[in-house]
């Protein structure tokens, strides 16, 4: 799997990756971080369930649904939920909904991608569930699919596609390097791309 820091969410998505949409990386340097999804799914007033999976989360990437009409408008995670992920060696956090503590998010340069973020918090109910299939930007997220994001966004890979998304992300880098060169010797993408 290590073999997915050589490319792009685009490069991936490109390959047959899934993007998912309207998720973005809160730091604006996001470098591409990867790993297995561990899932959540809870209300949009409990970050309980999510303090929860990180005891679960080691070298993975946690994923979270948040379902309720408020769930743009409360946070589920924050600065002590980073510091303590990444404490505990958790790879990146995915929330479909919002966060909070942008500015200790970005100091600890943990890899945290949400739908937005907003000042005010839920509570720590912890009445959700971990490890069950989630819908997270639009795509259906199951325990052990790969979740990779960077400065683009987040994307994800089932399991059982991760070597054909491989194989087919190398060709495609291939193919971009050999056009770059191209342009780089003065021919147009157009002439290229055969686009009359």
């Amino acid at each position: 799997m290590n073999i997915l820091k050589n490319f792009s969410v685009p490069n991936l998505c490109d390959a047959g990756a899934k993007p998912l949409k309207g998720i973005k990386p809160i730091l604006e340097n996001q470098k591409i971080v990867f790993g297995e999804a561990i899932t959540v799914k809870i209300s949009y007033n409990d970050w309980g369930t999510l303090i929860k999976a990180i005891s679960f989360a080691k070298n993975k990437f946690i994923v979270a649904e948040v379902v309720g009409e408020g769930k743009y408008e409360t946070a589920v995670w924050g600065g002590l939920a980073s510091l303590n992920a990444k404490i505990k060696g958790v790879r990146g956090v995915v929330i479909d909904g919002c966060v909070r503590d942008v500015e200790d998010i970005k100091a600890l340069k943990f890899p945290v991608f949400a739908k937005n973020f907003c000042p005010n918090a839920g509570k720590p109910l912890n009445l959700g569930e971990i490890n069950v299939a989630v819908n997270c930007g639009g795509v259906v997220v199951e325990p052990g699919d790969i979740v990779v994001g960077d400065y683009n966004g987040v994307a994800v890979i089932k399991k059982s596609s991760l070597q054909e998304v491989i194989e087919n992300a190398k060709n495609i880098k291939e193919k971009e390097r050999k056009i770059k060169e191209r342009i780089l010797r003065g021919q147009d993408l157009r002439d290229i791309l055969n686009l009359e």
